[in-house]
Formats: C-alpha cells, structure tokens, sequence
C-alpha cells in the first residue's frame, strides 16, 4: 500500500507529460523508464526511521504463506503487487502496473507493466514475474489467501502475457471488487520456479532463510533478522517513484524494526526517544497528549478503524470433541456470552474512552456498506442466563453451570500476550462468564503460536483476536465463505456446515455482480443481518486509531485504513536539526 501516487488510469496521462519534464534531471539515478512520480513535499535523502512491533516477529519470509500481519507488515515493505490502495483515499492506484485498461463488456482487462523496474538483485521485473505469481495463486498446493478473492463461481481468472511489459486477465463474468483482489504481491519467477515446479515453494524463504536472499521490488529490503529482536531494512537503490524535484524514493537509508513483548515497552521506547514513531495503547493517549508539544512530537487520531475485535468459538466438528461442540455450534449459546460482553466497561478499561461498540462485521470506517441497525446485544448478564435456560443450561447447587447432560461448562480462552487490550477483554469476559458459573482458562500466549492454532492445527476453544478491514466487503470472502481458508470457526468447508452460511456464501457471490454499490450493499446489509443473529464471530469494540510521531519525521500521514504511516516509507524524510 502507497499513498500519493497517481490516481487510477484516468489521470495516468497529467502525470505522463510530468514525467517527461523530469526526465533528464532523474536518468542518472533512475533505471525505470516508468517511473511514478510523488505528488508530496520535497524531502532530504538519509536517516533511519525507527519503529518497533510487539510479539515475536514474523512468522515467514514466504508471503504466499502468510496469514498474519506479523509477517505481512513486513513483507509489504519488500513486494508489491500490480495495483496498491493508496493510505489516504483508499482509492485504488497504479503500482507495478503504470496503467491498466479493459473491455466494454468489463471482462477482458489489460496491465501495462513499468518498464525497468528491478529486483532486488538487479534482474528486470517482466511479465514472465506476473504470470508465474498467479500461477502460485491457483496452485492447489500453496494454501495463499489470494486465490479466494481471484475465484468467480469457482472458476479461476484466465491470465495471458501479451508481451514482455502487458498481461492480460479474462474473468468469467463482472466482478467488482477485481481491482481490490488483483493486487497481490509479484515474486521472482527466475529466484522461486524451479523450487514450484519441484514442488518445493512451501519449503522456500521461511524465516531461517538469510534475508538478504529476499527479494522484491519494493522500497526496502531485508539486510538483517534477529529473530524476536530487530529487523533491519536498507534503502532499494532502484526504486521506481521519484519525487517532484527528480530525486529518487525512498529518502531514508534504513529502517530499524525493533520486535518487543508488549505494547507498555514500546511506549518506554518511544519516550526515551529510541524509536520514532508509535501506535500507543489508547489508554496514554491523554498523557502522550500533554507531553506531546514539551518533547517535540505530535498526537493524530487517524478516525475509526477498519479492522475488528472478537471471540470466535471453535465449531470445527473434525477438531472439538463433544460436548464442547454442542455449545458452540449452538446459537443460543452464542448469544447469551455476547450479552455478557461488557463493551462500556471494555471502551473505558482497555480504551480509555476512545473506542464505539461494534455490532456489524462491516465497521463504521467502511461508510458505503457499514448497516447499523443490526441486532444488538448489550451487556445484560439476566438475559444471558434466560438464553442459556433456554438453551437447556442449568446451574446446580454449587452455582456452576452444566448442560443438558449435566457436563460442567468450561473451556479454554486465549489471545495474543502483550496486547493490553485484548487481554483485558479477556479478563473481563472471564469475570462475567464466572457470574453465570461457567468457568474460562483464559491465557495469552504468542501470537505466532495463535495464530498456528488458529489455521494450522485447529487445536482451541475460544479466542479473542481481531482481522485487518477496508473499504470493500469482498476482501473478506476467504473468512466468511463456508470453505475459506479463515472461516476460522469452521474452515474449508466442503459444503456449508449451516443453512445459514450457506446463504452468505451466496450473498459474497450475488454481491460481486454488480458495478452499482447500491444494488450491492442489499446483499451486505442481509449478510450483516445474519451475522449479527448466528454470531460466528461476537464483536467487542472499534477503537480510534492513534499515532505518536516525533516532529523530525517529515511528510508523516499514519492513517486509520492503512494502519499507520508506514504505506508511505519511501515518502517519508528525517530532519534532524
């Protein structure tokens, strides 16, 4: 994701005739006869921008294998895809691909392709690249999230090169949100074919690999990982984005990526002045707001979030034994811990006061689709035991709560360590679960061992985590059709388990059919419904998004929709005076 670059193909020909304006000042630095060129102030080349990240560090080097922002966030730094969304608008712009056009009838598009951008070892990126990545999106064998947003009516798009810088994509009918699913990242075919053609990708860049042997495209790459330590990036010298005066993007030398266990070390840090820039826990944001003109920093609310929080109860008949599997798969059950949810106490505890309840999978953030009339569930712990009466629930003498076979109710909560805020969710909602006498181990654990849990061995209970959102609803399809990879309740499904997922999965299916986001937003707003009534995921709160950046970083624009600034690394500038 980039942010500033040209908007979409219409505008491609204003910035052209720029381009050739800044032609001969930027031939000596610039090897890309395409380059894009930066609409932002001019800034000073150098410096190292410091930031950190908490857990453990990413999980693989491979980004086909990735499910996980641990891994992402650094990955986006090193690849990039044909098309981006720009951090700002959340408009679509030209990445990889300077321009892109297509048929009448909306289903042969075509990619024109910068010419001269390089690898990172030099070679040139051609079509060849284009082609042998969605050759990894549709392999069976590499389980990618991107083939869910690339299959229409479960058949696969038609890719063709046309030449060595154009390709060309043949879709089996409309798809709207094509150009929000198209973008995926464009590896090395000369570096990774041989390895998938031996059947041995799944094996390539996992995080033992030297990580100078990583090579993308994009603004920076990998000269350094200490696993759960730092991660240290150097300047791409052959970047293809120029800024206005001709000089070439980034302007940093280096990034410094230091991983810490909570988000409390990452505000210490932050005030001794050893990183550059935060996403603080909402709970400092009032004293970072007092300290901010003193220190030489500033406070930027970046607005709602796109992302999620929730619990999500394993319903995978292959992974839970009974009678846990009854419970969960029930709604009623469902319904009545989403009434203990406590989402007052959670925005005033875990927030400090800076956060809505959310009731929809689709958040406020994402105004043209966002229903916020469905049904709500507020915290009401009466009503929580009259379902679960309902339910055939009963509590005994002892005051624990068994089910209609008289097993006593219990199971295992975890979520990630060191997120303050989901771990007080989690202690909140083992509280209140208690008063109903149903019993909660609640862990935090590492997040990478989480999330293995969570798509790899399917080896849990209940779980607090939280999913990266934007603007188009679509983008979540490998999490709620039936056989999506992050169904996480209940993945890859065959068939729907349910009636009722067989409906969204038809709902994502009707919704991607039409260009007019009024006739599709009939389609989200009945699949909101439904997921407000069956409650596969119980929603907590949307917090703000906010961001402490100290004075000397330049050009800095962290953003709710891209998750802070770092969609813009090779716009930003240090000035240190």
């Amino acid at each position: 994701m980039s942010g500033g670059r040209a908007k979409l193909a219409s505008v491609g020909v204003a910035v052209a005739l720029l381009v050739s304006l800044l032609s001969v000042t930027a031939a000596a630095a610039a090897t890309t006869q395409d380059p894009d060129v930066a609409d932002i102030p001019i800034g000073k080349r150098g410096g190292t921008l410091r930031y950190s990240s908490f857990g453990s560090g990413p999980k693989t080097f491979n980004y086909y294998l990735a499910k996980e922002t641990s891994s992402t966030d650094v990955l986006g730094r090193v690849f990039e895809g044909l098309v981006t969304a720009d951090g700002r608008t959340t408009e679509i712009i030209p990445a990889l691909a300077k321009k892109w056009e297509y048929s009448e009838d909306g289903l042969v598009w075509t990619f024109y392709l910068r010419r001269g951008v390089q690898w990172h070892d030099g070679q040139e990126l051609t079509a060849d690249d284009v082609i042998f990545s969605y050759d990894l999106v549709y392999d069976q064998n590499i389980p990618n999230n991107f083939r869910f947003g690339l299959t229409i009516d479960g058949k696969p798009l038609k890719y063709e090169k046309v030449d060595q810088y154009t390709v060309r994509f043949t879709l089996p009918r409309i798809y709207a949100p094509l150009l929000r699913s198209i973008g995926v990242p464009i590896m090395p075919r000369h570096l990774l074919y041989d390895a998938w053609k031996a059947g041995k990708f799944n094996e390539m860049w996992g995080i033992d690999t030297d990580p100078k042997k990583i090579v993308g495209t994009g603004p920076f790459r990998i000269v350094e990982y200490v696993p759960a330590q730092r991660i240290v990036y150097e300047r791409n010298p052959n970047y293809w984005r120029l800024d206005k005066a001709g000089t070439q993007l980034p302007y940093l030398d280096r990034l410094e990526e230091t991983i810490v266990e909570s988000q409390d070390v990452e505000l210490l840090k932050f005030r001794a002045g050893e990183i550059d820039y935060l996403a603080p826990d909402r709970r400092y944001v009032a004293d970072l707001q007092m300290e901010a003109a003193s220190k030489g920093f500033r406070l930027i609310n970046g607005g709602p979030t796109f992302g999620s929080e929730f619990i999500v109860f394993n319903q995978n008949p292959n992974t839970i034994k009974q009678p846990k599997l009854s419970w969960f798969t029930n709604k009623l059950f469902r319904q009545a811990v989403a009434y203990a949810v406590d989402k007052e106490s959670i925005i005033d505890l875990a927030f400090a006061g800076l956060a809505q309840p959310q009731w929809s999978p689709i958040g406020p953030a994402a105004k043209v689709f966002h229903k916020p009339d469905v049904k709500q569930y507020p915290y009401d712990l009466k009503k929580a035991q009259e379902l679960l009466a309902e339910a055939g629930f009963r509590r005994g003498a002892d005051g624990r709560l068994r089910d209609a076979d008289g097993n006593l109710v219990e199971f295992d909560l975890l979520t990630n360590a060191g997120n303050r805020a989901r771990e007080t969710i989690g202690s909140l909602l083992k509280e209140d679960l208690t008063r109903l006498g149903i019993k909660v181990n609640f862990q935090p654990i590492d997040f990478n061992v989480l999330v293995r849990k969570l798509t790899e061995t399917y080896d849990w209970d209940a779980i607090i985590i939280g999913l990266t959102g934007g603007p188009e609803p679509a983008t979540g399809r490998n999490v709620w059709m039936s056989n999506g990879g992050l169904h996480m309740w209940y993945p890859g499904q065959k068939q729907p388990a349910t009636a009722w997922e067989a409906r969204i999965d038809f709902l994502f299916e009707e919704a991607t059919k039409y260009l007019d986001n009024d006739v599709r937003r009939k389609y989200y707003n009945e699949f909101q419904d439904l997921v407000a009534d069956q409650l596969p995921l119980i929603y907590t709160v949307n917090p703000e998004a906010w961001y402490a950046v100290y004075n000397y970083v330049k050009n800095a624009q962290p953003t709710a929709f891209a998750r802070g600034l770092l969609y813009q690394v090779d716009e930003l500038w240090i000035d240190r005076r």
